[in-house]
């Protein structure tokens, strides 16, 4: 089993760090300016290996694996994106599936439904707010409402968006407008840091280099993205809370589910 999983991660571990720092500049995202670099989103299956780690008790868990389906597509005389997730884990009761319509124009959210053991939630994006899909049977969100100041993007989608963004230079600042569909925080902007440039092993010798992005949740929490400079992909994620580590991991053999 290890060696298998060996070969199916893209990456396993750091070879190469450069953790300098040049000037700042400080880009605010506005979709409605389209400043998304989405011509680098690419279509197809995607996979990532999701784990957790306890340092202390030098043990790994919560392993499950995310498929991340994106398709465009031209509905309502809309270039959309369309994004299927499926989350699987060894315990099925904790499956997820989501499902997300974007404008392909800026990724500007159209549409966005999950369906989990917890119910269905689905929501309608317009330029003023989001609210509860009342078209959808059975959604527990379906009074929900939230008003906007500012266009958001969808924090579901977040490892493609970060595809997208205009990566320039370390020491670059990205303020991006996050809302979480149906989430208790309100759509505010977040800043994400280019920390550094890093290598990282890859399959068969290669490696990959890649722009470091961090994000500080608070004093005691935080996450960092590694995102190829060539694919523009998310490769690897490090996210530390509670005392432990998450991580996301981009597998290089995409295996879909058995067709029978």
């Amino acid at each position: 089993m290890k060696s298998l999983l060996s070969k199916l991660l893209l990456v396993v571990f750091p070879i190469l760090a450069t953790p300098y720092v040049t000037f700042s500049q400080t880009d605010t995202i506005n979709i409605s300016k389209n400043e998304l670099q989405i011509q680098y989103l690419k279509e197809g299956l995607h996979q990532y290996l999701v784990y957790f780690e306890n340092p202390k008790k030098q043990r790994l868990g919560g392993m499950s694996i995310w498929n991340r389906h994106v398709t465009f597509k031209k509905q309502n005389e809309v270039e959309t994106i369309e994004i299927k997730q499926h989350w699987y884990l060894s315990d099925t009761l904790f499956n997820r599936y989501v499902y997300s319509i974007s404008n392909k124009k800026n990724f500007a959210p159209i549409y966005h439904y999950t369906k989990s053991s917890r119910g269905t939630e689905a929501f309608d994006f317009y330029k003023d707010k989001i609210s509860g899909a009342d078209t959808v049977l059975n959604n527990s969100k379906n009074d929900f409402a939230v008003m906007l100041t500012a266009p958001t993007l969808n924090w579901e989608l977040d490892l493609e968006v970060f595809s997208t963004l205009p990566f320039k230079r370390v020491g670059q600042k990205f303020y991006i407008n996050f809302y979480h569909p149906g989430g208790r925080s309100e759509p505010k902007y977040y800043k994400y840091d280019i920390v550094g440039s890093e290598k990282l092993n890859g399959v068969e010798g290669g490696s990959f280099d890649c722009w470091k992005m961090k994000i500080d949740y608070d004093k005691d929490s935080w996450a960092i993205f590694w995102i190829s400079k060539k694919s523009k992909e998310v490769i690897k994620m490090q996210e530390y809370f509670r005392g432990g580590y998450r991580y996301k991991v981009k597998l290089a053999t995409v295996i879909p589910l058995t067709q029978l």
